[in-house]
This record gives C-alpha cells, sequence and structure tokens, in this order.
C-alpha cells in the first residue's frame, strides 16, 4: 500500500504566524499594563476617599473627632478616632478596627496600603482641582502625634473631622484646603474635602493641570 502523503504549515506560513503574534503581543501589552496601572490608582482613590467619607461619620456617629491618617513614606493610610479613655484617661488616637490597641502603635496597627507603582503627591501639579478653595496645592498638614501632645508626626498628613463632620486644623478651626494627592506616574488623583465637609474626588494627567471630577 502506498504510504498517504501528510497535509501540514510549511515553513514559511509557520514564520508568518509567529510573527503576526509577537506584532500582537507588542500592541496588546503596553495597553494591557497601562490599563491595569489605571485600574490600580483608580482603585485606591476610591478607598481613599471611601475611608475619609467614614471617618466624617465616625466623628458624628461618636461624637469625638475622627481622622484619615496617611503616612507619605510608607505609601501607607488608615482611619484613626480620638479615644478619649485612651492614654490613662487623657485621650489618645485609635486605629479603626484595632482591638488590642488602645492608642494608635506605628507598625503594629492595621492599615492599608497603595497598590503597587502608586504614591503619595502630587507629581509636581501646583494648582488643586478646586481653585476657589486651592488656587495653589498647599504644603502637607502633618499629623498630630498620636498620643495627643502637641507635637508633630513627620512624613505624614492627616484630615481632621470634628463632631459635626467639619475638617478642622491642629487648633479646631475649620479649614476648607484639606486634600490628599496620589500618582501612579501617568496621573495625580484626588480626595478633596471642602469647609462643609464635602468630598470630592478628581483626576488629571501628571504633565499638565486638567482636572476632571470623578
Amino acid at each position: 500500500m502506498k504510504n498517504k502523503r501528510q497535509a501540514g504549515f510549511s515553513t514559511l506560513e509557520m514564520l508568518i504566524v509567529v510573527a503576526m503574534s509577537i506584532t500582537i503581543t507588542a500592541i496588546a501589552v503596553p495597553q494591557y499594563v497601562r490599563t491595569t496601572a489605571y485600574l490600580r490608582v483608580a482603585g485606591d482613590l476610591r478607598s481613599l476617599n471611601g475611608l475619609t467619607a467614614l471617618a466624617k461619620m465616625r466623628s458624628a456617629a461618636s461624637f469625638t473627632h475622627a481622622r484619615t491618617y496617611v503616612d507619605l513614606t510608607a505609601n501607607t493610610f488608615h482611619l484613626e478616632v480620638w479615644n478619649k479613655a485612651g492614654n490613662a484617661g487623657a485621650g489618645c488616637w485609635q486605629t479603626d478596627g484595632d482591638t488590642a490597641n488602645a492608642c494608635s502603635v506605628i507598625g503594629t496597627s492595621p492599615v492599608f496600603n497603595l497598590s503597587r507603582g502608586d504614591t503619595f503627591g502630587a507629581g509636581g501639579l501646583t494648582t488643586g482641582p478646586t481653585p476657589a478653595q486651592q488656587p495653589t496645592i498647599p504644603a502637607q498638614t502633618a499629623c498630630q502625634a498620636i498620643n495627643g501632645g502637641n507635637g508633630t508626626i513627620a512624613s505624614t498628613q492627616c484630615i481632621v473631622f470634628n463632631s459635626r463632620g467639619i475638617p478642622i486644623d491642629s487648633t479646631g478651626s475649620p479649614v476648607a484646603t484639606g486634600a490628599f494627592y496620589l500618582t501612579n506616574g501617568t496621573v495625580v488623583n484626588a480626595v478633596t474635602v471642602s469647609a462643609t465637609g464635602s468630598i470630592q474626588s478628581w483626576t488629571s494627567p501628571i504633565a499638565t493641570t486638567s482636572w476632571h471630577g470623578q
């Protein structure tokens, strides 16, 4: 019996398929990287916005002060509520969800981490998203000491709400320039808090100031 000829792909056809696969991959991978980077920083923006809104609600619900605490070096953030009974009755900040410590303990109390590639900062932008309140991006307002003292904590930023849900400074006076900024090197996202306690999310390209509400 004669052997039947086996049909298959020629070498040229295989090379064409391989070349097309490489081309498609070269186009798709950068787009995938950009998409995942956008989703990560957008997710961090939602988390930071949600935590700030929760701090506002917790301050009113507990009739005390609450704050969103940002570590600018470690790129972490968390919610703290003023514990009037902590620190031997002198009061202190307690991390929300930390049942083991009456007062926040740096390095021990639970925190949220920014996604890989995201950092806190305005990426060189100098104008905030709300020109009437933030004609320029102000310097970061360092958090007051966790034990309730008058000192500040280096490389931190806090937005503090009083029992009426109004953002205040270290003296208890209302402020209108509260904002957190984070970037992934391509866009800058922001969470702003107005003098009335209204919380908004924004985004802008890092190369030029062009804020859009989220």
